[in-house]
């Protein structure tokens, strides 16, 4: 009797392994495809939409306002903060950033401040798009349900996005196709101040955002070979010189008035508004061969084919618009 049960005990342990392979097999295709990459260091976590709709969920309404001022929203989200899927590489530190990446090419850089916090962001009224003092906490998180549906191909299965209750948040910050998280070191935060019929201070990821191949991106190679990448001045202008940020305005131009650009010291260079107008070789650069500036150039710099060498100018801090006196109204012309 004992022989007997010894050679079947075998085959038996065989055949329970290969139905326990079986079942997590199943388990695994059940749970679908990879939809997001989680990296810090030498971690990386890959989750499907199993594993982040097993995490605890944040909904509401809200809702983003593009460059041009269109709201869009609010819309009932529902979807993960970002703190808890970053807890799957062990969390973020207040000397750490974050870069969200989406399938196109476009990436974000998120403060801790902003990532952990939800500190750091302008909120807007649903209804007029001005800006207001948050309602509540701000969260973001990666949406995957809109309206009580899963976020289509056009925009998703995953869509970075900001949490304000009742408001809209800045359309930048909402990263269509999020596909990557990476924690990477915090880097030295800069702004810049935009001067005109308004005034609007743009951010290290306000910039970095608005520079992306696919937002307003423009790129220079100069003589060397040396690749630059920013925007060009006439989209910074297009800023401040309408009552709608991002559509510059023509008949202004037309006009005539300064375009002054200040470095960090109170050095300054001018360009007329004729020059600067719809000129893609006249860029702020915040990059060459893909890789921040140097010391004497960082954060911004002037190039491109229009600058030549008594315009060349870096540590760029302010652009002003200077009017010969009170610009008479004129509409903007969206691009």
């Amino acid at each position: 009797m004992k022989k007997f049960f010894t050679r079947w005990a075998l085959p038996a342990a065989a055949l329970v392994m290969l139905s326990s392979v079986l079942f997590l097999a199943e388990a695994c295709k059940s749970a679908g495809p990879a939809v997001l990459t989680v990296v810090k260091g030498g971690q990386t976590k890959t989750l499907t939409m199993t594993d982040l709709k097993a995490l605890s969920a944040v909904s509401g309404s809200t809702g983003d306002i593009t460059s041009s001022g269109t709201i869009e929203g609010p819309f009932e989200y529902k979807g993960v903060p970002l703190t808890d899927v970053l807890k799957a590489v062990g969390g973020i530190t207040s000397d750490e950033a974050i870069r969200i990446s989406a399938k196109d090419g476009y990436s974000m850089t998120m403060s801790y401040k902003q990532a952990a916090e939800g500190g750091e962001f302008p909120t807007y009224d649903r209804a007029t798009g001005k800006e207001v003092t948050p309602s509540g906490a701000l969260t973001v998180f990666l949406a995957y349900e809109k309206d009580g549906k899963a976020i289509d191909q056009t925009v998703g299965p995953l869509r970075l996005g900001i949490m304000a209750p009742g408001q809209v948040t800045d359309g930048h910050w909402w990263v269509k196709w999020a596909q990557k998280i990476e924690v990477i070191s915090a880097q030295q935060p800069w702004s810049m101040s935009l001067q005109g019929l308004m005034t609007q201070v743009v951010d290290k990821s306000t910039f970095e955002s608005c520079a992306a191949s696919n937002c307003h991106g423009t790129k220079y190679t100069d003589a060397q070979g040396h690749v630059w990448s920013g925007v060009a001045l006439w989209d910074l202008v297009g800023n401040v010189d309408a009552d709608k940020q991002m559509s510059f305005n023509d008949a202004l131009a037309d006009q005539g008035y300064q375009v002054h650009v200040a470095d960090a010291n109170g050095d300054m260079v001018s360009f007329t508004s004729q020059e600067v107008k719809r000129n893609n070789n006249i860029i702020v650069a915040n990059q060459v061969d893909g890789q921040p500036l140097s010391t004497k150039d960082w954060p911004l710099t002037l190039v491109g084919s229009a600058v030549d060498q008594q315009h060349q100018l870096g540590m760029i801090s302010k652009v002003k618009l200077v009017f010969p006196s009170t610009p008479t109204p004129a509409p903007g012309a969206s691009k």
